[in-house]
């Protein structure tokens, strides 16, 4: 084992993981430093304790604020990374320019954990599986924090870009379309849906037609799979009523 360095911090680096052996080889790596001091955490709740102790520490030196956090998106017990930038974010102040810098270090794939760790203010996306030589790291991450580097890969932004640009041409559906669509899709009928929300058969029906046309689709099938392209609803919204 390597002796104790002697720190003289000037980042401070937190890192939410639940793979212990990530969680250690960075605590080695970083723990060599003498310029950058590391904890870490392996849940969400935990995260958001360190989190806000350092943060709350820092209040005679605002220096010593947390430089960067790395999110873990798989997290124990399903806990997911993006709900705690999201209560970073809103811890900060509600907006991500007041936050501390996020950046996610995941094994995650799936490109719509990339979108929402985006738009909620994470500064990048580093793969665990690139993650090869960890003595390497400590320089990467002073880049990160300097902003002399940016960690969004190359198709990661182009699928970014591409998602933003179709919320821009997305179509508008007002709440009581959104209702009575959703609703139909639950209840697997038109009467039951109106019935459901309170509203008149006739009305329901028209409703519904609004929303065809606004979506340019002929039936709720296609309307329903549409609008959850575009982020209007959700499919947790439309599971069936059992």
């Amino acid at each position: 084992m390597a002796d104790p360095v002697d720190k003289d911090p000037n980042y401070w680096v937190l890192s939410v993981d639940d793979d212990p052996f990530l969680r250690l080889g960075l605590e080695n790596a970083l723990g060599q430093t003498k310029d950058i001091e590391f904890s870490s955490a392996s849940s969400k709740t935990e995260g958001m304790k360190l989190f806000v102790d350092m943060w709350n520490n820092s209040s005679e030196d605002a220096a010593r604020k947390p430089s960067l956090v790395l999110l873990d998106q798989d997290l124990q017990d399903g806990e997911k990374g993006t709900d705690l930038l999201s209560d970073i974010v809103d811890f900060c102040g509600g907006t991500p320019q007041d936050a501390a810098k996020v950046c996610m270090l995941s094994a995650s794939q799936r490109q719509r954990d990339w979108v929402k760790a985006f738009e909620l203010g994470a500064i990048g996306w580093i793969d665990k599986a690139a993650v090869t030589d960890l003595d390497k790291f400590p320089s990467r991450l002073r880049d990160i924090i300097d902003n002399r580097q940016v960690e969004w890969e190359g198709s990661q932004a182009q699928y970014i870009m591409r998602v933003q640009q179709n919320r821009d041409q997305r179509p508008v559906l007002t709440p009581r379309m959104k209702q009575v669509l959703v609703e139909t899709a639950r209840q697997g009928d038109l009467k039951a849906a109106a019935a459901e929300i309170g509203i008149a058969y006739n009305t329901a029906r028209a409703t519904l037609g609004t929303v065809f046309e606004k979506l340019g689709t002929k039936n709720q099938a296609s309307a329903v799979a549409t609008a959850i392209h575009y982020d209007l609803i959700s499919a947790e919204e439309c599971l069936p009523v059992i």
